[in-house]
C-alpha cells in the first residue's frame, strides 16, 4: 500500500512536470536562455522528477523510511510550483488564456509550496540522514527552527492578496514582509544547522554509515560550491544572473536526490572512495595543466620575439607544464587519498596508534579484532581476516566487520623467529587493487604485530592447558569419589555376607554348647555335636568364599587360568572359560588381579550364556566376556581397574566386554 501511494506521487510529479514543459513552450522557446537561467529548464524538472522517483525506490525498499517520503513530497510540490509558475508567466506576461486574478492565484501558490518548501524539506533531509533518524535529541531544535521559519513565511505570505500578487514585485505589507524576513532566516539557519549535524555524524561515522554520509555530503557540496559560484559570478557582473554561472547548480540539483536514493538503499557505497580519488586526481591535475599552460604562453608571448611561430611556444608552455607537474603528481596523489579515505591515506599514523595499544599486551579476544580492524582501515580493505595458529588446538579466527564472511585476497603471514604464527588477510573493495605502500603496511603490520601473536598464542596454549588440568583434576575428584564410594559398597557387602552366610551358622552354638555340657552322654549328645561340627564347617566354608571375592589366596600360588577356572565352576556350568595357550602362564600380580576382578564383576549377573576369552596379542592380554548385559553390571568400575592397570576397554559392542592390558615382558612359567 505505503509502496503505491508512493509511486501514485511519483505519477502525479510526471504529469504536473509534463504540464509545465507543455505551458513553458507556449510562451517561450524551451532552450532559450532565459528559459534555462529563470525557468531552470531542464534541470530543475528533471530535479524534481528525480525526487520523488527516488523516493518512491526508498518506499518500496523500506515504506516508513522518512527520506523516501520526504523526496516523494520535495517533488510532488516543487512540480506543482513550477507549473503555477508558468502559468502564472503565461498570463500575467504572455496574455495567456485566464484572467489576471486567476494568474496571480497562480503565482501566490507557486511561492506558498515553492522554494522555501524545498530549503526546509532539505534541512530535515539532513538531520535524518541516512537512517531517518536524528543525531541526538538536541538536533530537534534545528527541525523546530525549520518547521517555525516554514510556518512564518507561510504567515507572511497570508498576508498578500492572491488575486494581485505579482511575482516580480511580491508588496507584503510590513508585517509580511517582516514574517517573510524572520521565515528566511529561520529557514536558512535551520539549514546550516542540518548541514553542521551530518557532517558531524560523518566525522563520527564508521563502515557503512560512513560511505552513505560521503555519498549525500558529496551530493551538499555540489550544490553549495554552484551555489557560491553563482553568488561570486553575479557579484562580478553587476547582480545579472547568466545561464553559463546558473548551470553547475542546476547539475548539481539532479544529482541531489539521485545520491540520497543511492546512500539510502546502500547501492554500491564502496565504489564512492575509488571515483572521489580518480576524480580529485583529474580536476587539480587538469587545472594545474590548464593554468600552468596558460600563463606560460602568455608570459613567453610577452617576452619571446613576436616572429616567434606559435607552434614551438605552445609545444614549450606544454614541455615546461609536464615537467613541472611530475615533481607535485605524488603529492596531488597524496592529497587526493586524503580527501577519498580520510585517516585511512596516513596509514603508518594508523599503524602508530595500534602500536600504542599493543602495549597494553591484550589477551587473544581482543588483540586479534584490533589488528584486523587496524588492517582494514589502514589499506581501505572492504573486510580483513586474522588467524592465529595455536599448538595443539583449532587456529582462532577474527574477521572485521564482524560476521562478515569473505575470501581473503591479498594474505600475510605473522612470523616471529622464523616459526610461523599466523597470518593477515584482505579483501579490498571491487575496482580497487592493494597498492604496492598497502603491501609493505601489512607487511609491517604483520612483523609489528609478531610478537604480539607469539605472546597470544603462549596465553592460548596456556589456558588449553589450565582447562586440561582441570579436567583432570576434576576426573580425579570423580575417581576418589568412585573409590570412596565402591570401598564403602565393598565393606557394607562383606558385612552382610558375613551376617548372612557365616554368622548364621554360629549364633546359635553358644546356647547348644551349653546345653550339651549339662546333657547325659549318649546317642543324642552324639548327633548334636555331629550337627554343630557340621554347622561350623558350614560357617568355614562360607567364610572362605567370601575371602576368595576379597582376594583369593589361590591367585597368588596358582595363577590366572586355574584361579578363574575354580571361581567359574562354582558358578555353574553355564560359564565357559577358554584360555589360549600364550595366556597360560604367570604375569605380573597387577595384570593377574586386575584381569580376574574383571572377570569376577562380569559374571556376577550370572548369565546363562556367558563365554570368557582369554589370551595374548602382541604385548597385551586380551580379556572378552560374551553373552553379558552392560546394564546388569558396573561398567565404571571396570574401566577404573582396567585404566589403573594401563590397559583400555574396546568399542562398545552388543552384549561383549572386551578390554587389554599390557604385559610386561616375562619368560613363560609353567602351571
Amino acid at each position: 500500500m505505503h509502496a503505491r501511494v508512493a509511486w501514485l506521487l511519483a505519477a502525479l510529479t510526471v504529469v504536473l512536470s509534463a504540464a509545465d514543459v507543455w505551458v513553458t513552450s507556449a510562451y517561450r522557446p524551451l532552450l532559450s536562455e532565459e528559459t534555462v537561467t529563470v525557468h531552470g529548464f531542464p534541470f530543475v524538472t528533471a530535479a524534481v522528477v528525480g525526487c520523488a522517483t527516488m523516493g518512491a525506490l526508498i518506499v518500496a525498499r523500506y515504506r516508513r523510511h522518512p527520506i523516501g517520503w520526504l523526496l516523494c513530497l520535495i517533488g510532488v510540490l516543487s512540480s506543482f510550483s513550477l507549473l503555477a509558475e508558468a502559468y502564472s508567466i503565461w498570463v500575467v506576461t504572455a496574455d495567456g488564456p485566464g484572467t489576471r486574478a486567476l494568474g496571480g492565484i497562480a503565482g501566490w501558490l507557486s511561492v506558498l509550496v515553492g522554494g522555501q518548501l524545498a530549503l526546509g524539506a532539505l534541512a530535515i533531509l539532513f538531520l535524518l540522514a541516512p537512517d531517518g533518524h536524528l543525531l541526538s535529541r538536541r538536533w530537534g531544535v534545528a527541525a523546530v527552527a525549520t518547521l517555525t521559519g516554514l510556518a512564518c513565511y507561510t504567515a507572511g505570505l497570508l498576508t498578500v492578496s492572491p488575486t494581485g500578487f505579482d511575482l516580480e514585485t511580491r508588496t507584503p505589507n510590513d508585517l509580511g514582509s517582516r514574517l517573510l524576513q524572520l521565515g528566511i532566516l529561520l529557514i536558512a539557519g535551520g539549514l546550516v544547522a542540518a548541514t553542521v549535524s551530518m557532517f558531524v555524524r560523518l566525522r563520527r561515522s564508521q563502515g557503512e554509515q560512513r560511505q552513505q554520509l560521503r555519498l549525500i555530503a558529496a551530493a551538499v557540496l555540489l550544490v553549495a560550491g554552484g551555489f557560491v559560484l553563482l553568488l561570486v559570478v553575479e557579484l562580478i557582473n553587476g547582480g545579472k544572473q547568466t545561464w553559463i554561472a546558473s548551470l553547475p547548480l542546476y547539475i548539481a540539483y539532479p544529482c541531489l536526490p539521485l545520491l540520497f536514493a543511492v546512500a539510502v538503499l546502500r547501492y554500491r557505497l564502496y565504489h564512492l572512495e575509488l571515483i572521489l580519488n580518480r576524480a580529485v586526481v583529474l580536476a587539480l591535475g587538469t587545472g594545474f595543466a590548464a593554468l600552468g599552460y596558460t600563463g606560460l604562453v602568455l608570459a613567453v608571448a610577452a617576452l619571446v620575439n613576436t616572429r616567434t611561430s606559435g607552434f614551438w611556444v605552445s609545444l614549450a608552455a606544454i614541455s615546461l607544464v609536464a615537467l613541472a607537474f611530475q615533481p607535485l603528481r605524488r603529492r596531488v596523489v597524496r592529497f587526493a587519498n586524503r580527501l577519498a579515505y580520510g585517516e585511512k591515506a596516513q596509514p603508518y599514523e594508523a599503524l602508530s596508534d595500534f602500536s600504542g595499544r599493543l602495549a597494553e599486551t591484550p589477551t587473544p579476544g581482543a588483540l586479534l579484532p584490533a589488528v584486523a580492524a587496524a588492517a582494514a582501515q589502514a589499506v581501505s580493505a572492504r573486510s580483513s581476516t586474522v588467524v592465529l595458529r595455536v599448538a595443539g588446538a583449532e587456529p582462532i579466527v577474527e574477521r572485521w566487520p564482524d560476521g562478515v564472511v569473505t575470501a581473503v585476497e591479498y594474505d600475510v603471514p605473522v612470523r616471529h623467529e622464523g616459526e610461523l604464527l599466523g597470518s593477515i588477510g584482505v579483501t579490498m573493495p571491487k575496482g580497487r587493487k592493494l597498492r604496492a605502500a598497502d603491501q609493505r603496511l601489512l607487511h609491517d603490520l604483520a612483523d609489528q604485530t609478531a610478537l604480539a601473536f607469539r605472546n597470544a598464542a603462549m596465553e592460548s596454549e596456556l589456558a588449553a592447558h589450565v582447562a586440561v588440568l582441570d579436567r583432570t583434576t576434576v576426573a580425579l575428584a570423580e575417581s576418589r569419589r568412585r573409590i570412596v564410594a565402591a570401598d564403602d559398597f565393598a565393606r557394607c557387602q562383606l558385612e552382610a555376607a558375613i551376617v548372612r552366610d557365616v554368622l548364621s551358622h554360629l549364633e546359635s552354638m553358644p546356647a547348644q554348647l551349653d546345653t550339651l555340657s549339662v546333657v547325659a552322654s549318649g546317642p543324642a549328645a552324639t548327633d548334636q555335636l555331629v550337627r554343630l561340627v557340621g554347622r561350623t564347617n558350614a560357617a568355614l566354608e562360607a567364610l572362605r568364599e567370601l575371602t576368595r571375592g576379597v582376594f583369593p589366596t589361590q591367585l597368588i600360588r596358582s595363577g590366572l587360568a586355574r584361579t578363574l577356572g575354580s571361581h567359574l565352576s562354582r558358578s555353574g556350568p553355564a560359564i565357559t572359560l577358554a584360555v589360549e595357550p600364550s595366556a597360560d602362564r604367570r604375569f605380573p600380580a597387577r595384570v593377574e588381579a586386575a584381569i580376574y576382578f574383571c572377570c569376577v564383576e562380569a559374571v556376577r549377573a550370572r548369565s546363562t550364556a556367558a563365554r570368557i576369552d582369554l589370551g595374548v596379542v602382541g604385548t597385551d592380554m586380551v580379556l572378552r566376556v560374551g553373552g553379558i548385559s552392560r546394564d546388569d553390571i558396573d561398567v565404571q568400575a571396570i574401566l577404573d581397574r582396567v585404566e589403573a592397570a594401563g590397559g583400555s576397554l574396546a568399542p562398545v559392542e552388543p552384549r561383549v566386554l572386551s578390554l587389554s592390558i599390557p604385559v610386561e615382558d616375562a619368560a613363560p612359567v609353567a602351571v
